[in-house]
């Protein structure tokens, strides 16, 4: 028997079940295309973002450098070797909060002296002449969330450094 509604169904098929069913299978491949594309977006982008986390880092860094040497310039003997919990309250308010996380001990402080001549020096600085150089080391354990080994051929540092002088006043 002929009826009107297989008349639609071949029509609209024309004649041929299996353009019914190769339909229903696109749209099975068209999801895993979307998974798979949808995955390697997604990583692309968190390897992007801790990127930019360490960036962010050492650029706060770098400011905090400048910012200390300018202190401890102006403040002789007031900053000091060690972790940043060390420091005094007003050189701990310089540095951004991005760098002093678990309590300052992921940042250090190396202080130092250095001569008109460019050789270091571990005593009294000559007022004027002489320049206090501060290095910062940060460890980026807490910044970096993705294995510290090689991940998809990118490497991420475990440590950033700055280091900036000023003269004495």
């Amino acid at each position: 028997m002929f009826n009107q509604s297989d008349a639609k169904w071949n029509a609209s098929t024309g004649g041929n079940p299996s353009r019914v069913r190769g339909s229903r299978m696109s749209r099975g491949q068209s999801m895993v295309e979307f998974a798979l594309g949808a995955t390697l977006t997604l990583v692309v982008m968190v390897v992007g973002v801790q990127f930019a986390m360490l960036g962010q880092a050492a650029l706060a860094l770098n400011q905090g450098a400048s910012a200390l040497a300018r202190y401890a310039a102006i403040n002789p003997g007031t900053v000091s070797s060690g972790p940043a919990s060390s420091l005094p309250l007003p050189a701990q308010q310089l540095l951004s909060p991005t760098i002093l996380t678990n309590g300052g001990g992921d940042l250090t402080v190396t202080v130092s002296s250095l001569q008109s001549n460019g050789t270091p020096q571990t005593g009294t600085p000559n007022q004027g002449q002489d320049q206090v150089l501060i290095n910062l080391s940060y460890v980026t354990a807490q910044k970096i969330v993705l294995p510290t080994s090689t991940l998809l051929g990118l490497t991420f540092p475990t440590t950033l450094t700055a280091s900036n002088s000023a003269l004495y006043e």
